[in-house]
């Protein structure tokens, strides 16, 4: 049973940025490798941000740290993008120098190794708020709002142009209309998710450490892969993917810690999982297919 609660928090924990890597990673399909740096800066500005509004009403706190968290992930999403589309960069290229533009910036501002959080009281704990478990609740509350809003924002015509621009970015080009905006949508949005992300991680975890992105991109490819493993479906979007992805990844994680594995060696399993659906996958996949999806995902 308490392993059942450690799977259901940190489910809630990684839903937001499994969510941005299926918008940016798997829609988009772009090597957003800028998420690790997302995920981190969003992390920062999220804590920064609760050390100046913690005298706040509990409602008030928590809303001044989670837009701060996501316009913290914007920010590296959108660096990367101008980086890609007027410097005309590969966007490999431009991810891999905005994470380390991003290493710099997150030492300056945090402005020490870690940041502690422990003496601020918690925002996602709403003193109004009746339940056994109050943190957790904010948690599936805002992980329903997020998974309904993003339901609703990808039924539009913007949010089905992700996936359009991810299968063929020339078909804007085509029709003389501009992909730059759909592209920068893509990957601000799917940045802003991770920052949400990594401040929730740091929440719950008492403290931010500008170390915590380390794995990040692979934690993403893992969750996506396992989730269009257990979830097959022709569907261009589908909501379910990540869902069961990163639930299913939290699950595995757990398994393996119940049976005596040392979860230090768990990236090499990540990495085995990885290699081993992919290396099936492009067997049984053409040249074509291969070409418009940079991650398999």
């Amino acid at each position: 049973m308490q392993s059942l609660g450690i799977i259901f928090e940190q489910t809630l924990i990684y839903l937001p940025l499994v969510l941005g890597a299926y918008c940016s990673i798997s829609l988009v399909k772009v090597p957003d490798l800028s998420i690790e740096a997302a995920y981190v800066f969003g992390a920062i500005l999220g804590s920064k941000t609760l050390a100046f509004t913690h005298h706040l009403p509990g409602w008030l706190c928590m809303l001044a740290v989670i837009c701060a968290s996501l316009i913290g992930g914007l920010c590296v999403g959108l660096v990367s993008a101008i980086l890609t589309k007027v410097t005309r960069l590969p966007h490999l290229l431009s991810a891999i120098l905005t994470v380390g533009l991003f290493h710099g910036i997150n030492q300056f501002v945090l402005g020490t190794a870690n940041f502690s959080l422990s003496s601020f009281s918690n925002p996602l704990i709403i003193s109004s708020v009746k339940s056994i478990n109050p943190e957790l609740f904010m948690l599936a509350f805002i992980g329903f709002l997020l998974m309904l809003a993003m339901f609703f924002f990808l039924k539009t015509q913007l949010g089905l142009a992700l996936a359009v621009y991810g299968n063929n970015p020339r078909f804007f080009d085509h029709y003389h209309v501009s992909g730059t905006f759909v592209f920068f949508v893509g990957l601000g949005l799917g940045n802003a998710l991770a920052g949400l992300s990594g401040y929730f991680f740091a929440q719950t975890s008492s403290f931010t450490d500008v170390g915590s992105g380390f794995g990040i991109i692979l934690f993403c490819v893992t969750a996506l892969i396992l989730g269009r493993t257990f979830v097959p479906t022709k569907k261009p979007i589908f909501l379910a993917i990540p869902l069961v992805g990163v639930f299913s990844y939290c699950t595995l994680q757990q398994v393996l810690l119940k049976v005596g594995f040392n979860l230090k060696y768990f990236t090499m399993i990540q990495s085995l999982i990885v290699l081993c659906i992919l290396i099936n996958k492009y067997r049984t996949t053409s040249t074509t297919e291969q070409t418009t999806d940079n991650l398999g995902v």
